[in-house]
């Protein structure tokens, strides 16, 4: 059986930006020997030590793309790798020494420590003001993330 690793990254205390931990939290009723579920806060090199180990990593974070707030984007590595690391990735850190997803993916992918099977689910976010809740079309977005993760990587009913 595969091992699968969902990661929900974000910043919990910047609104849209904790999305993909919201999600994270709604997907563990899926957690199981093979399936673990980790609110992994900020990207950065903790990502890497995520992987070890995961045949299958699904991703999901908040993200800048200029669509429209709340809209739901899918992304695979490697084929996908280029356009990750051109959009702003909430994750993204305000430190030369922070690591955002898509450098810490592209690392991965240098290093041949990608998992074999990495999916990545990005919202749209639409603001990122701390202290502040979910914004109305973002938090909307949640089920339809949460059911296609379910269907489409678990392939769980919901």
């Amino acid at each position: 059986m595969p091992n699968i690793k969902i990661i929900g990254l974000g910043n919990a205390f910047r609104a849209d930006d904790a999305v993909g931990n919201v999600v994270a939290r709604q997907l563990l009723p899926y957690k199981s020997p093979s399936v673990s579920i980790i609110e992994g806060g900020l990207a950065g090199l903790t990502l890497l030590h995520e992987m070890e180990g995961t045949d299958k990593l699904i991703l999901i974070d908040a993200v800048s793309s200029h669509s429209e707030e709340g809209t739901l984007l899918r992304f695979t590595i490697p084929q996908d790798l280029d356009t990750i690391g051109q959009l702003a990735w909430s994750t993204s850190g305000f430190s030369t020494h922070d690591l955002g997803l898509g450098a810490a993916l592209a690392l991965a992918n240098t290093l041949g420590e990608l998992p074999p099977y990495v999916v990545i689910y990005g919202i749209e976010l639409g603001t990122v003001q701390f202290g502040s809740e979910l914004s109305p079309k973002v938090a909307k977005a949640i089920d339809a993330v949460v059911n296609r993760i379910a269907i489409e990587e678990l392939r769980q009913p919901t």
